[in-house]
């Protein structure tokens, strides 16, 4: 049981129509969940959402004066859950575009609302186990006269240049202290790299584009948009990564 499922759900509600909203506040309410907020309009909501602490999910109406609810689902969907609340079916397409976590077409039944909120606790709950994961890696690169901590998943490849391993993104090129890409090995054991040849090594992740040359060896293009030959050996650590022949 994750910690969603034991304690109730805070749930933040906004209909334009008195009675829905009503109805709605019941429904969650006899489903166990908290409601912490009732709003008559969506920019009331939006105002409310920036002041307060963020509740568990939404569940807003579509067509609402002030800020629909498409505008809150494309501003807040990857913040939080939202399920839409509506009458008019032909929401549901441009709903799912903007991830919605589900769709409820008025009338709604009470077992509606449970399998919506059964959505809403599976959201959360995968947004939970990412947030406990381990922290994407970062690197240490020079920055004028200081430090900055640069992501390793934006790096395409490490190149040795200029007597400096230099991270190569699709935005720059930053000088790190190591002085070998053996020191890149061995300081990223948990990375994906492929030693494309003497002076490059490479995430897979990092590859856009690849063409065959003579003598068993292939042209690399790289997120910086720059090319690299691959040796033989290059070019098998890469064939047997990416799966190709």
């Amino acid at each position: 049981m994750t910690q969603q499922d034991s304690r109730s759900l805070k749930i933040a509600i906004a209909d334009d129509e008195s009675l829905s909203l009503l109805r709605l506040g019941r429904c969650l309410e006899k489903s166990g969940c908290t409601v912490v907020g009732k709003f008559a309009d969506g920019a009331t909501l939006v105002d409310w959402l920036q002041g307060h602490d963020q509740p568990d999910a939404l569940f807003i109406d579509v067509k609402m004066p002030g800020a629909s609810g498409l505008d809150i689902l494309a501003e807040y969907s990857t913040r939080l859950p939202i399920v839409l609340v509506t009458s008019g079916a032909e929401f549901a397409v441009p709903a799912f575009d903007f991830e919605a976590t589900d769709f409820l077409l008025k009338p709604f039944s009470q077992e509606r609302i449970e399998k919506a909120l059964e959505r809403v606790r599976k959201q959360l709950g995968v947004a939970q186990a990412a947030s406990l994961a381990q922290p994407a890696p970062r690197i240490p690169v020079l920055a004028g006269t200081g430090t900055l901590l640069l992501e390793v998943a934006k790096i395409s490849h490490f190149k040795l240049e200029r007597a400096a391993v230099w991270a190569c993104t699709a935005s720059g090129e930053f000088q790190t202290r190591w002085r070998s890409l053996n020191q890149v090995l061995e300081a990223l054991p948990g990375v994906r790299l492929i030693r494309l040849n003497r002076t490059v090594v490479a995430r897979p992740e990092g590859v856009r584009g690849l063409r065959v040359l003579r003598y068993g060896k292939r042209m690399i293009l790289l997120a910086d948009g720059r090319e690299y030959i691959a040796t033989r050996m290059g070019t098998r650590e890469l064939n047997r990564i990416l799966g190709l022949q």
